[in-house]
C-alpha cells in the first residue's frame, strides 16, 4: 500500500527544522518498512485507510450540507425582510388558509340568512349568499393589502361599514315584514347577526395580518431542513472521526512493542524517536 506524507509546516529555525524534517523522515521510512514487514499492522492500516475514505466523504458532506444550509438561510433572510421585517408573521400559509376558510365557512350561515332578505327562490338565495361569502372574502384580503395604505384601508372601512348597515337594513325588514317581528326586537337579531359577520371578517383579516406568504413558508421549511441536513452531516462527521481516532489508537497499541524493540537513529533519545513514529501514524490520517 502506498504511504504519502506532507511536508513539515513552516514556522521553526532553519537549524531545528532541517533536524526535524531529517528525523521526521526516517520515521516515515521507519513506519514504511514497519506496516510491510507486520501483518497485522498491515491489516489494521487497511481498516483505518477504510474508515479514514469513508471520513473525507462524510466531510465533503457536511460541507455540502453547510453551504446549501447558508444558501437556504439567506434566501429566507431576504424573504423575511421583504414580506415580514417586524416578523409578525407567525402562522404558516397552510395554517392561516385553513383557519380563514373555517371563518369564512361559518361566516356563511348569517350571510344566507342576509340573503334571504331579498325574497328570492332557494337558488337566488344560494347565489345571493355566494356573492356576499366572495365579498367576505374579499373584504379580508383587501384590508390585508391595505396594511400599509392608511387612505385606501379607510374608503375600504367605508364601503364595508356602508355594506354591513345595508344589510343591518335588509334583514331588520325582512324580520319586521315576514315574521311579524317587533321593530326592536329585529333591530337586535339583525345587529347580532351583522355584528358576528363583520367579526368573523375582521378575525379572518386579522389571520391574514399574522400568515407568511407561500414564498415565505417555503423558505423557512427550506432553512429548516437544512439546519437538520447540516446537524445530521456533522454528527455522522464526528462519529466516522471517533472511528478513525480508535482506530489509529488501535495501530498505535500495535506500534508501541515495535517501536520500543526498534533502535532510534544516532544522537535521537527514544522519547523523541517514538514520538516521531507516532506523527508518522498521524500525518497518513489528516483528518483525524
Amino acid at each position: 500500500m502506498a504511504i504519502e506524507y506532507s511536508v513539515p509546516s513552516p514556522g521553526h529555525t532553519e537549524e531545528d527544522s532541517d533536524g526535524g524534517a531529517t528525523l521526521q523522515a526516517q520515521a516515515n521510512i521507519a513506519v514504511q518498512h514497519w506496516l510491510a514487514d507486520d501483518p497485522g499492522a498491515t491489516d489494521g492500516l487497511t481498516e483505518t485507510v477504510r474508515v479514514h475514505i469513508h471520513l473525507q466523504e462524510l466531510v465533503r458532506r457536511a460541507d455540502q450540507a453547510q453551504r446549501a444550509r447558508q444558501d437556504a438561510e439567506h434566501r429566507d433572510a431576504a424573504l423575511l425582510t421583504r414580506h415580514d421585517p417586524a416578523g409578525q408573521r407567525i402562522l404558516g400559509c397552510v395554517t392561516g388558509t385553513v383557519l380563514v376558510s373555517l371563518l369564512v365557512i361559518l361566516d356563511a350561515i348569517p350571510l344566507n340568512w342576509a340573503a334571504q332578505a331579498f325574497g328570492l327562490d332557494s337558488g337566488g338565495t344560494w347565489l345571493v349568499t355566494f356573492i356576499l361569502v366572495v365579498a367576505s372574502i374579499g373584504a379580508m384580503l383587501g384590508f390585508e393589502l391595505t396594511s400599509r395604505h392608511p387612505r385606501r384601508r379607510a374608503l375600504l372601512t367605508m364601503v364595508v361599514a356602508v355594506s354591513y348597515l345595508v344589510l343591518l337594513g335588509l334583514r331588520t325588514q325582512y324580520l319586521t315584514t315576514v315574521a311579524a317581528e317587533s321593530f326592536p326586537v329585529a333591530l337586535l337579531q339583525s345587529a347580532m347577526l351583522t355584528a358576528i359577520s363583520a367579526g368573523l371578517v375582521l378575525s379572518g383579516s386579522a389571520i391574514l395580518s399574522r400568515t407568511r406568504s407561500l414564498s415565505l413558508t417555503r423558505s423557512r421549511a427550506a432553512a429548516r431542513r437544512a439546519r437538520q441536513a447540516t446537524a445530521e452531516a456533522r454528527a455522522a462527521q464526528n462519529t466516522a472521526a471517533d472511528s478513525l481516532g480508535r482506530h489509529i489508537g488501535g495501530l498505535r497499541q500495535i506500534l508501541l512493542p515495535w517501536a520500543l524493540g526498534s533502535a532510534a537513529p544516532q544522537g535521537v533519545d527514544r522519547a523523541q524517536w517514538f514520538a516521531a513514529l507516532e506523527r508518522a501514524v498521524h500525518e497518513l490520517f489528516p483528518y483525524s
